[in-house]
C-alpha cells in the first residue's frame, strides 16, 4: 500500500528528495525511436531544458538528474525558505514565466510578459499565495515538468494518452551519508544499465555535466550557503520596508539556480574520487566472467570519508548495487528512522533493517576530513 505524501513530503520544511518518474507500460519513449532503434537524443534534449527551465523558476535545487530510456531520476531540495524572501513582484514574475496562461492577456498567444501583467497579478494576493506556495511544491514542479514532456512527445508520435505509468515515487533523505549514497546511485544508473562505458560517458546526467563543466543550474557539490537574496533577509536589522526593497534589487537579476547552497561537505574531487572507484568496482561485481568472491579493499581515503559521513565502508559497493531494493519511502540515519516512525504512530518504518546495517551515526573526529 502506497504511502502518503504528506507522510514524506513537509512544504514548510526544507528537505531533499529522489524522485523516479517511469514511461507507461516500461515503453522506451525517451530512448531508441520505436521503428528505426536509433537513439533519440533530442528527446533527452526536450526534458533536460524542461528541467533547466523549471531549475531557473522555482524555488527548488536540482541536486541530480539522470534521463534513461523508460524512466528519470531527480534529487531535489525544496527552498521554502528562499520562497518567503522573493518580493510579491519576483514571486509574479517567476510564476506567470512558468504559467502563461494566468496573463490577464492570455487570449492573446503571442502576448509576452510585461510589466503591466506584473502589477495586476502583485494586485491579486491570491494568486501571490498560490504561486509562493507552489513554487516550492514537490508536486508543482513535477507535474510543471512532465505535463509538457507528455504533450511534446504525443504530439511527435501523433498519439494521444498517458506518459508517465503512475504518480512518481518520492523517498525523503535525511543525512548527509545518505544523501551521498542516493546521489552516486544516481550518477552510476546510466553506466550500471550498460547505456554507456564510463560514468561521464551518458551526457544526460548530473555528473556528466559536472564533470564537462556545464552545471551553472545545478546545486554546487560543496555544501555552501543559502541564495544571497535569502541571507540579506536574514542577516538585515533595517526596517520591513529597507528589507523588501533590498531583496527586490537582489532578485532583478535571477540565477540560473534557485540558490547557492550546495549538495554535500566533499569537495567535487572527493566526490569524483568516490564515484569513479565505486563504478569501477561495481562493474567487476556485476561481471559474470570476472565476477569473485574475495573482499573488496577499500582504500583508507574513501573509507575515512565515508565514514566521516556515517557509512559502513563494509557495505559500501553492496548498497549502490542494491539501493533501489534495500530503500523505500526514507533513507536515513537509524536514529532518525526511528523518530519517524514515532512521528507516524508507527512500530518501525520499511527498510529500518537496511539502514541500520549500512549507516552508523558519524563521529566528530572523521567529520572533520570532509571539509
Amino acid at each position: 500500500m502506497a504511502r502518503p505524501r504528506k507522510d514524506t513530503f513537509d512544504p514548510n520544511d526544507v528537505g531533499i528528495y529522489h524522485c523516479i518518474t517511469r514511461c507507461v507500460r516500461q515503453l522506451f519513449l525517451i530512448g531508441p525511436d520505436e521503428t528505426t532503434q536509433a537513439e533519440n537524443t533530442g528527446r533527452w534534449d526536450f526534458c533536460e531544458l524542461r528541467l533547466q527551465q523549471l531549475a531557473s523558476l522555482c524555488a527548488i535545487d536540482v541536486l541530480e538528474f539522470s534521463l534513461l530510456s523508460n524512466h528519470i531520476h531527480t534529487l531535489l531540495r525544496n527552498r521554502p525558505d528562499v520562497v518567503s524572501a522573493w518580493s510579491d513582484r519576483e514571486v509574479a514574475r517567476r510564476w506567470l514565466t512558468l504559467h502563461p496562461s494566468d496573463i490577464a492577456a492570455r487570449e492573446d498567444k503571442d502576448h509576452k510578459l510585461s510589466e503591466d501583467d506584473l502589477d495586476h497579478a502583485v494586485a491579486d494576493k491570491d494568486l501571490v499565495k498560490k504561486a509562493r506556495r507552489e513554487l516550492s511544491c514537490l508536486s508543482h514542479f513535477q507535474k510543471s515538468f512532465l505535463e509538457p514532456i507528455a504533450k511534446e512527445f504525443n504530439r511527435r508520435d501523433e498519439k494521444k494518452g498517458h506518459f508517465v505509468a503512475e504518480r512518481f515515487r518520492c523517498k525523503r533523505i535525511e543525512s548527509d551519508g545518505c544523501l551521498l549514497t542516493c546521489s552516486v546511485y544516481i550518477a552510476l544508473n546510466a553506466f550500471r544499465a550498460e547505456l554507456c562505458d564510463t560514468v561521464e560517458g551518458h551526457p544526460f546526467s548530473s555528473y556528466s555535466r559536472r564533470e564537462r563543466g556545464e552545471a551553472d543550474w545545478l546545486a554546487p557539490i560543496f555544501l555552501n550557503e543559502r541564495s544571497s537574496a535569502y541571507d540579506q533577509v536574514t542577516q538585515m536589522t533595517e526596517d520591513q520596508e529597507g528589507i523588501e526593497r533590498r531583496v527586490a534589487q537582489a532578485n532583478e537579476f535571477p540565477s540560473s539556480r534557485c540558490s547557492e547552497k550546495g549538495m554535500t561537505p566533499l569537495r567535487w574531487s572527493d566526490y569524483r574520487e568516490i564515484t569513479l572507484w565505486t563504478a569501477t568496482h561495481i562493474r567487476a561485481r556485476n561481471d559474470a566472467s570476472t565476477r569473485t568472491r574475495n573482499e573488496v579493499i577499500v582504500p583508507q581515503h574513501i573509507e575515512d570519508l565515508l565514514t566521516g559521513l556515517g557509512i559502513d565502508p563494509k557495505f559500501w559497493l553492496d548498497t549502490i548495487d542494491r539501493y533501489a531494493e534495500l530503500f523505500h519511502d526514507f533513507v536515513a540515519m537509524p536514529s532518525q528512522l526511528e523518530a519517524i516512525a514515532r512521528r507516524l504512530h508507527q512500530k518501525f518504518v520499511k527498510g529500518i533493517r537496511a539502514c541500520r546495517a549500512r549507516f552508523v551515526e558519524p563521529n566528530s573526529k572523521s567529520s572533520d576530513l570532509l571539509v
